[in-house]
């Protein structure tokens, strides 16, 4: 068994062998006090200076070599700190906001609109033609807003008042009746047929109508041609219907012997009822 106080005497004296060795080391530093000398990094990427011993530059050496990649240099951060940062994005275009116009102004405008026109049909005219009778007037509206505008678009409106200057009196065409269904369905802006009836047709005048006072109809309107009477149980008051060699006509009034598949046209004169007399016909209903 080993003497522990020969151990601890051999322990001893390697310590001051050791001790001995760095004192060497440290007595090779020559230390030369100077002006500050402008870093130079070294091949590692380290600075140094003309005056740094062998040892010091071993321990850089050293130090470097366990540094991790991602660790800078010294003349790496001063170039960071240093150099100029330019954006390529915000270099790329030039932007420039123009200032914002807000203004308001108060406008006055006119807006027109027509009547449709009222179609009367007469015997009287040739076939395929027609006339004015009365010439129509639009209605005249006029529109007081304030306008709100953002660089000269508008974002708002708000209405000021508005005033109907004139109001609008249709237009009156007499036209010749038409002589087909097509003709009559052209005229009235009608597409469809609802129903078709065959029929026997009688005529009356305005003052043969039955309803009180004489010259008006069973719905009250006044009874000319162009108004026929029908069986409300077979066609609905109201409805527009087309008989060819009469032409278009509403459905607006009765009669007394006017019963199923009857029909009885008003027309403009004595001499035209007597001329039409009784006959069959087909009634084209074109609207209800």
């Amino acid at each position: 068994m080993k003497n522990p106080r020969l151990m601890i005497r051999n322990t001893t004296l390697l310590r001051i062998v050791w001790l001995c060795l760095i004192a060497v080391f440290a007595m090779s530093i020559q230390y030369q006090p100077s002006a500050a000398l402008p870093l130079a990094p070294n091949a590692r990427g380290l600075a140094v200076t003309p005056h740094d011993s062998p040892l010091i530059q071993f321990m850089r050496d050293a130090r470097a070599a366990v540094l991790p990649r991602t660790t800078l240099a010294v003349h790496d951060v001063h170039s960071l700190l240093t150099t100029p940062k330019i954006d390529p994005i915000a270099t790329s275009e030039a932007t420039s906001l123009a200032a914002l116009s807000i203004r308001t102004e108060v406008r006055t405008q006119r807006a027109i609109a027509f009547a449709p026109p009222i179609l009367r049909f007469s015997t009287a005219l040739t076939p395929g033609t027609r006339s004015v009778l009365r010439k129509g007037s639009p209605t005249i509206t006029v529109f007081t807003q304030r306008v709100t505008l953002w660089n000269n678009v508008v974002v708002d409106r708000q209405m000021l008042s508005r005033v109907v200057v004139q109001t609008a009196q249709p237009s009156i065409i007499v036209a010749a009746p038409p002589r087909s269904v097509a003709e009559a369905m052209a005229l009235t802006g009608i597409h469809r047929l609802v129903a078709v009836y065959a029929m026997v047709a009688t005529a009356y005048t305005a003052d043969s109508a039955q309803a009180e006072p004489t010259g008006r109809t069973a719905t009250g309107m006044a009874a000319r041609y162009g108004v026929v009477a029908v069986d409300p149980r077979v066609i609905r008051l109201g409805s527009r219907v087309f008989i060819p060699g009469y032409g278009t006509a509403i459905a607006a009034d009765t009669g007394g012997d006017i019963h199923g598949n009857r029909i009885d046209l008003c027309m403009d004169s004595y001499r035209s009822a007597l001329n039409w007399g009784r006959q069959p016909v087909k009634v084209y209903v074109l609207a209800e």
